[in-house]
Formats: C-alpha cells, sequence, structure tokens
C-alpha cells in the first residue's frame, strides 16, 4: 500500500524560498551593523558603558532572534502586499503602506525579544539600564538608515528575481549573460482574443484599465507556475520557463488554463464594469535560443531565435483554427504526460515568414 506523501505546492514553495531568504538576508545583515558599528563606529555608541552586554552572547542572540522575527514579519508583509487588492495600488502608495508596515515590524521585533528575554529569564537586569543609556540620537539615526537600506535593498532583489527568474541576477552580476549564450526555452505568447475590437469599443483609456486588470489576475500564477515574464507588448504578454522547469508537472500548460479559470470565474465583474468577458490565446513553442544582455540606459536580457518567432505565429494562428492553446511537435513530445488535456494534430501550416510547414497541435482541457 502506498503511502501518502506530502507535496508543498508551487505557489508556497516560492513563498517560502522567499522568506527563507528574507529571514538570512535580514540576520547577516542584521550582523554586520553589528560588526561595523561596534568596530569600526564607536562614536555612534558608548563603549564604556555597553562592554558587557556587547561582549556577551546575549547581543548575539538578540541580533539574530530579532533578525528572524523581522525576517518573518516582512515576508508576512510581502505576502499581504501580494495577495491582495493592495498590489493594485499606485507604486508610491505601496511605498507609503509598505514603509508604515515595516516600521511597526521593525518595532514588533524588538518588542518581542524583549519580552522573550524577561519571560525566559536569560537578560541580566543590570544590562537594562546599560541598555537605556546606549540608546543615543546618533545610534536611533544610525540604525534608522541602515534598516532603510537594507528593507530596500532586499526588496530591490525581490523585484529583480520576479522580473527575470530565481538566480539571473546572481548571474547578470558575474556576467554571465555578457556575451551571447545559448539555453533551451519554452516560449509562451499570450495575447487576448479580439483586442482590437476590444479596444474600439471601450476606447483608449478603458481598454487599458482592462488590460491592466487581467494582468493582475495573472501576477500570482506566473510565480505559481515557474514562469518568467519576458516581456508586456501592448497587450500581448510574452512568458518564458527553462524547458525543464515549463515541462514539470505542466506549468506551460496550467498557467494558461488557470488564467482562463480566473477570468471565468470573474466574468460578472469584467461584464458589470467593461462590459466585456475577456479570453486570451496562446501559442507555445521550444528550442534552443540565444540570451544576451543587451542596452545601457535600459539593461534588460533579450533572446532570439525562430523560436519566439514560431510561439508568436501560432498565437496568432489559434482564430483560425478555433483553438485557444496552439503548440508545435516539438512542444507535444517533450510532454510526457497529458493529465486533465486533450492534445491532438491540426495538421501542418505554413507560418508566416518561414519557408517550411510546421505540424500544429491544438491543447483543450478535459470536460
Amino acid at each position: 500500500m502506498n503511502q501518502p506523501h506530502f507535496k508543498i505546492k508551487p505557489r508556497s514553495k516560492t513563498i517560502l524560498k522567499e522568506w527563507l531568504f528574507i529571514i538570512i538576508s535580514v540576520t547577516a545583515l542584521m550582523y554586520l551593523y553589528y560588526f561595523i558599528t561596534w568596530k569600526g563606529l564607536e562614536p555612534y555608541i558608548i563603549p564604556e558603558v555597553f562592554d558587557g552586554y556587547v561582549h556577551s552572547s546575549y547581543a548575539l542572540f538578540e541580533i539574530g532572534l530579532q533578525g528572524v522575527i523581522f525576517g518573518i514579519l516582512f515576508g508576512l508583509i510581502n505576502l499581504l502586499i501580494d495577495s491582495t487588492v493592495l498590489r493594485r495600488k499606485s507604486f508610491g502608495s505601496l511605498i507609503l503602506i509598505k514603509s508604515v508596515l515595516y516600521f511597526f515590524a521593525v518595532s514588533f521585533s524588538q518588542l518581542a525579544v524583549f519580552i522573550i528575554y524577561w519571560v525566559f529569564d536569560i537578560f541580566p537586569v543590570e544590562y537594562a539600564g546599560e541598555m537605556l543609556a546606549v540608546i543615543t540620537p546618533s545610534l536611533i539615526i544610525s540604525m534608522s538608515v541602515y534598516f532603510i537600506l537594507v528593507i530596500l535593498l532586499i526588496n530591490f532583489i525581490l523585484h529583480i528575481n520576479r522580473k527575470f527568474g530565481y538566480g539571473v541576477l546572481f548571474s547578470m552580476l558575474i556576467g554571465k549573460y555578457h556575451k551571447p549564450r545559448k539555453v533551451r526555452r519554452i516560449f509562451m505568447f499570450l495575447d487576448m482574443k479580439d483586442s482590437t475590437g476590444n479596444a474600439e469599443q471601450l476606447g483608449h483609456v478603458w481598454y487599458s484599465r482592462l488590460i491592466q486588470s487581467c494582468i493582475h489576475e495573472l501576477s500570482d500564477l506566473i510565480t505559481r507556475y515557474k514562469a518568467e515574464v519576458y516581456q508586456y507588448v501592448g497587450d500581448e504578454v510574452v512568458l518564458t520557463w527553462k524547458t525543464n522547469k515549463g515541462l514539470k508537472d505542466l506549468n506551460c500548460i496550467n498557467l494558461f488554463y488557470a488564467f482562463h479559470q480566473r477570468l471565468s470565474d470573474r466574468q460578472d465583474y469584467y461584464i458589470k464594469y467593461f462590459r466585456i468577458k475577456p479570453e486570451f490565446k496562446a501559442g507555445l513553442a521550444e528550442g534552443v535560443v540565444t540570451v544576451a544582455e543587451v542596452g545601457d540606459i535600459k539593461r534588460e536580457l533579450a533572446y532570439h531565435g525562430e523560436v519566439l518567432h514560431t510561439a508568436a505565429r501560432l498565437e496568432k494562428l489559434c482564430n483560425n483554427l478555433g483553438h485557444n492553446v496552439l503548440i508545435t511537435e516539438r512542444v507535444f513530445k517533450l510532454l510526457t504526460i497529458h493529465n486533465g488535456y486533450e492534445i491532438k494534430p491540426l495538421g501542418e501550416f505554413q507560418l508566416k515568414g518561414k519557408e517550411g510547414k510546421d505540424k500544429v497541435f491544438g491543447v483543450s482541457r478535459n470536460k
């Protein structure tokens, strides 16, 4: 008899990885502040008063404990923002909201440490007076500035990782993509059906709001199904996966139908506010592409290759073939499981701009 095994959902695994990164980063940077301040910035503190505490294990334990507590709260704040309507606020509003929440998180983490020390009687009473004496305006300013920089740095890294995919920032720092490199990738071109008609019906402003709303619906699914956003082009989204990640658990197919289901579940909202039920179509292709850093004023990773051209042409072909998702023969052969989906050949087609014909397969969800 097979024993049931616990499997963490992809979205939960991503959240846990982010939390672990935040906790380790915050704790490490707090220890760094401790050593820099004590060793090199003595004017900020009063050594003769604080010697007993600083040179004891209590200080190191306090930093580690506060780092873990603040790291957990930091992750909770980001999760709260990303999982609620707050994520739809303007960038300035998000900065303000997060700043207030981070301030309370820092204060709470420090209070929690004192409570834990007091409840478990692990903090010598004689050190309490010394700690109060050492809290000077200079120290408060120093810690505040440092915490702000820590928060900005960690959020910057998290946003870069979400934009390019985990590990890409480090690769860019070491110059991995400074020279063009060949990699295997799956690309999905995702576009709204009848986008021209919708734009004419709504007008540019309301159409832009519609696109914004749809992209918001898609955002957390991109993380859940291990995709990376390559480009936003008008009403089109170009997503990409490393081949193994896109194939695993049918991530590259499941993302589309999870997005389709979410829009369907919220169709009353879209009909009420936009008088439209938005639907999307997608083309997927896999193969070798070249990736390189491009640009100086705005630097980003750029992919080049026949794979992108094929995926884009398949997406345009969806309307003619009456399918929401079209894939190449290569993708079909790589999909070792078809759980919940029906994949059938639709024939060979001359894709615009290509010399030979390509076998095209349609993907539909089993009812």
